[in-house]
């Protein structure tokens, strides 16, 4: 019955993100609950059951209706009246700078906004995109004057439109600006653990950057913390052409490695210290990533398999990614719809959790050596449910994906302790990071090669036109007839 109320609050929330739904309709489904509730009394017993579940799924839906109604999706702005005029503002950076290629885009949450001889006080975030010097930091209270401009979505040229507007609404923006002439009134106004956790952050990626060239600085930075801004338009593409872009974003893989290492290090302590300190370092790594969907996702499931474990619990994974799903739902229900990186997240931990065992024994024949067995029903696993979503979103069909993918992760968690070592080397001293860089160095240069030359390859990937989402959805209706078949011919 949890597994129906789940996917009630999911389909709730789906279908309010689409529709606005009034009183009337609230109304009305809440009376048809009761209605079901109480019918199930009246039934034989083999009936009973299916109506309890069908009330269920309707109150899970009635909830997810209520979340995304009183969301971001369906408030006003406080800044609506100010667009298109320039103003004068204050307010504090509250996000880690978002340093890229050419400019830097900071998240500002304004306090104040000066207009006409008059002073408005609010409380909303903006983006604001401002050029790399001088450079800003969060915690920064700065003085701005700009003109606020409502975001637009992004044409790639080839029909595919990405949802800018619904993504930065996820993230409780309205509005941006651009060009904006920026001062530092003070700093220090952020949070004191964030602050620190970014300090850290920065220490670390500076310690790499002296002793690891560009590109593959950045590369590395992308495996330990999930920063890929840096790596630039062009190798990111790479990395979209190959299939491989889920090695820079911060994984269930990634926080576990973490997770265990600290549990470990702390092992002669009482049991319940290190699962503390695990758990703790669990969330911190997370705050000091960015804090994207993704690595929530990932950082709760990791953290339900440890608490599993501590108290000799079964870990269900399919369970505990709806408690997941859920859990950033309740707070969040935007993410559902306009966040790509949430979505593509949960596509793949059901690929992993679901597919991958089906498809692993068809692979026999294949060498457990380097986990190559284990590596490639995986990834085809991942594949099948997130290629479609990727093609609709991207247009981008990669065939060399899995020859790629099977070429490079296997070194992955050896280059992840190397980067790891060298960081930590570098930050006592600059010769002793030399020796673990060294050899980083090699395998990373080794996976960007490997990436350069399948995105070079002519029939590489093919770029798709757009199809509409009646087409995705018949997609995934084959993938899922598909599966089930394979599943009846496993049993």
């Amino acid at each position: 019955m949890i597994i129906s109320s789940i996917f009630g609050f999911i389909s709730g929330i789906g279908v309010g993100s689409f529709f606005y739904i009034n009183l009337g309709i609230f109304l009305a489904l809440g009376f048809l609950i009761i209605i079901f509730f109480i019918y199930k009394n009246f039934v034989p017993e083999e009936n009973r059951r299916v109506l309890v579940f069908i009330s269920i799924f309707l109150l899970g839906t009635l909830c997810g209706l209520a979340r995304v109604t009183f969301s971001n999706l369906y408030t006003t702005s406080q800044l609506g009246s100010f667009v298109e005029q320039k103003i004068s503002t204050e307010g504090i950076i509250v996000g880690e700078p978002d340093v890229r290629e050419n400019n830097t885009k900071l998240t500002v949450r304004l306090s104040q906004v000066n207009f006409l001889n008059s002073t408005t006080s609010v409380s909303e975030k903006i983006l604001v995109t401002t050029s790399l010097y001088p450079e800003f930091h969060y915690g920064d209270k700065v003085a701005i004057v700009l003109t606020l401009k409502e975001p637009k979505n992004i044409d790639s040229g080839d029909g595919h439109v990405f949802d800018y507007k619904g993504y930065l609404k996820v993230r409780g923006i309205w509005y941006t600006a651009s060009f904006v002439k920026i001062s530092l009134i003070s700093r220090g106004h952020g949070s004191l653990i964030k602050t620190g956790l970014f300090k850290i952050k920065h220490a670390f990626t500076a310690s790499l950057n002296r002793v690891l060239p560009e590109p593959e600085s950045s590369l590395m930075a992308g495996l330990l913390l999930g920063t890929k801004q840096s790596l630039g338009k062009d190798l990111l593409l790479e990395f979209q052409k190959t299939g491989v872009s889920h090695i820079i974003v911060l994984s269930g893989y990634n926080i576990a490695i973490v997770a265990t290492s600290i549990m470990s290090f702390l092992s002669f302590l009482p049991k319940s210290f290190s699962f503390s300190f695990g758990i703790g370092s669990i969330i911190l790594f997370t705050i000091l990533s960015g804090g994207s969907a993704s690595a929530w996702r990932a950082a709760i499931m990791v953290m339900a398999a440890l608490v599993a474990k501590r108290y000799n619990r079964d870990y269900k994974a399919s369970r505990v990614l709806g408690f997941a799903i859920v859990l950033m739902l309740a707070p969040n229900p935007l993410l559902l719809i306009f966040d790509p990186s949430f979505q593509l997240s949960v596509l793949a931990t059901i690929g992993i959790i679901f597919v991958s065992p089906l498809i692993f024994p068809y692979f026999k024949w294949v060498t457990k050596k380097w986990e190559f067995r284990e590596i490639i029903s995986t990834t085809i696993a991942t594949q099948l449910t997130v290629l479609p979503f990727l093609i609709y979103n991207t247009g981008l069909f990669s065939l060399v994906s899995l020859p790629v993918n099977i070429l490079i992760l296997a070194t992955i968690p050896t280059t992840m302790f190397l980067g790891f070592i060298t960081g930590i080397a570098g930050l006592i001293s600059l010769y002793l990071s030399f020796i673990p860089a060294f050899f980083a160095y090699i395998l990373l240069w080794y996976q960007l090669t490997v990436v350069h030359i399948g995105a070079s390859l002519p029939f590489g990937s093919i770029l798709l036109a757009t199809f509409s989402p009646l087409v995705l959805i018949f997609t995934y209706l084959i993938i899922f007839l598909f599966l089930y078949f394979l599943k009846k011919q496993t049993i």
